[in-house]
């Protein structure tokens, strides 16, 4: 049984180190990975402090109090004191996960009542939750510095996470590209690199997709939602916008580094993009504005693909 919001049982062999996060003063538990061989199953034991597991790989079954909860690899658990649970582990391949324990020393009322945590949450591809957790188990073991409040904000981080199950890191890879858009992506990030990136006319991206013009207009249409020629002036302009943001180059110089030889065309095409002038963006963003993004999504693909 769970105790009620506010008691904390004191952690049977917990060490005397403690941080403060969010005005919550935790002790710092075990953390660590553990496996185990097919079959094979846990408890039940009594807990007495708070426990996350998250599961790497395997097929587990956790009984919180009787219950029975589902955790295929990806799920995170949160066992609470009070508790009395075992589990079961996958029984035809290796069970890994990971686990942390902590108690919470001061502060709970800073907390959602326990009583509404829930028991167990879905990890997204990219989760912010496991490089969290993997940087608290490097704090855990080197104990740099001032590592006992880097370890209770990192855990205090996963720990409202989950409470407002907002997991979500790095964006999942995209899809991949098309394969002509591949092809025309190889040649392009060839042809740019170690010079500046000069405009490709639509009879030149072809060749490098070895189709007909017709046929690659098409596939990027469809693909990426713009033509080949304006998806490759998305890029050089973001460039700029960037080498504007983010270095004192010269407007002309800025030009020159993205591909327009010309200036006044730079300029020209800039405006129409960014609806102001290069100096204009430059002075903008000095103030404070935020930097505008690839308008097209797939165009974005397309950047990360060409400027790796």
């Amino acid at each position: 049984m769970t105790p009620p919001p506010g008691k904390q049982l004191k952690p049977i062999g917990a060490p005397p180190l403690s941080g403060i996060a969010g005005g919550v003063r935790y002790s710092l538990g075990m953390v660590g990975l553990a496996v185990y061989p097919p079959g094979t199953t846990f408890g039940p034991r009594q807990l007495r402090d708070y426990e996350f597991v998250w599961i790497e790989a395997g097929d587990v079954i956790w009984h919180p109090d009787g219950g029975q909860v589902p955790a295929p690899a990806g799920t995170l658990l949160l066992c609470r004191p009070g508790m009395r649970d075992g589990f079961t582990w996958d029984p035809r391949h290796p069970t890994r996960h990971g686990f942390l324990h902590f108690s919470i020393l001061e502060g709970q009322d800073r907390l959602p009542p326990v009583e509404t945590w829930p028991l167990s949450r879905s990890l997204p591809p990219g989760d912010i939750f496991r490089p969290l957790l993997h940087h608290f188990r490097w704090l855990w073991q080197s104990r740099p510095d001032g590592w006992e409040g880097l370890a209770a904000s990192a855990l205090h981080h996963a720990l409202t996470a989950y409470f407002a199950d907002a997991f979500a890191g790095a964006d999942p890879l995209p899809p991949p590209l098309h394969p002509l858009v591949e092809r025309v992506a190889v040649g392009v990030e060839k042809t740019w690199t170690g010079g500046r990136p000069v405009p490709l006319s639509l009879g030149h991206l072809a060749q490098l997709a070895g189709v007909s013009r017709a046929h690659l207009a098409r596939v990027f249409r469809r693909e990426l939602g713009t033509t080949p020629v304006a998806a490759l002036r998305e890029l050089r302009l973001s460039r700029a916008a960037s080498l504007l943001a983010r270095t004192n180059l010269p407007v002309q110089a800025v030009a020159e580094a993205t591909g327009f030889a010309d200036p006044f065309h730079f300029t020209r095409m800039f405006t129409t993009r960014f609806g102001q002038s290069p100096r204009t963006f430059r002075t903008a963003l000095a103030a404070g504005a935020d930097m505008p993004p690839i308008r097209i999504a797939r165009v974005a693909d397309l950047a990360r693909r060409v400027w790796r």
